[in-house]
């Protein structure tokens, strides 16, 4: 698959976008399942619940918030597929991740959690052809294409996961 254009997506998601180390979004996607859960499962319980400064997220609230918007992008991957042209609105991370109660689960849950849901998402994106990549949509007032968003997904996760590796593990 191509790599998205910069008008395929808002200015804003290109950082994302960038950090997508290879083209092939579906292999990208389905290792990330494997490199987060190697990651995972090195963290120590003790920081589990480890937030590295006041107002920032514990390592369960990230992984909480790295599900969330893999389901919200999801679904607005599907619809625009779907060539449903209907304007979705933006979501607030913060308040899900605050009425989300992550810190109650156990961070191997979590993990499971996002495996489940990423292998749900590739179940449908591997049916994709260059068509349905291609569809255009808005969401959060911007217009984006659902291979964007597809590459989104796995730029976001990687930039969660490199916060938790540099802010959160390093002794």
């Amino acid at each position: 698959m191509k790599r998205p254009i910069s008008e395929e997506y808002p200015a804003y998601y290109k950082y994302y976008v960038d950090i997508v180390k290879s083209d092939n979004i579906i292999k990208e996607l389905r290792d990330q399942v494997i490199d987060i859960q190697a990651v995972i499962s090195e963290i120590p319980e003790h920081k589990e619940d480890f937030a590295y400064a006041p107002e920032k997220w514990t390592i369960k609230e990230i992984i909480g918030h790295i599900i969330d918007t893999e389901r919200v992008l999801g679904y607005r991957a599907m619809r625009f597929a779907r060539k449903d042209k209907t304007p979705l609105p933006g979501y607030d991370e913060n308040l899900f991740v605050a009425n989300a109660n992550f810190n109650d689960q156990t961070l191997y849950s979590l993990g499971h959690e996002f495996a489940i849901v990423r292998e749900a998402n590739l179940t449908l994106f591997k049916t994709w052809h260059e068509e349905e990549l291609s569809q255009r949509g808005i969401a959060n007032k911007n217009e984006v294409t659902v291979r964007a968003i597809l590459f989104m997904i796995a730029g976001h996760a990687t930039h969660h996961m490199n916060v938790i590796q540099e802010k959160y593990l390093k002794e």
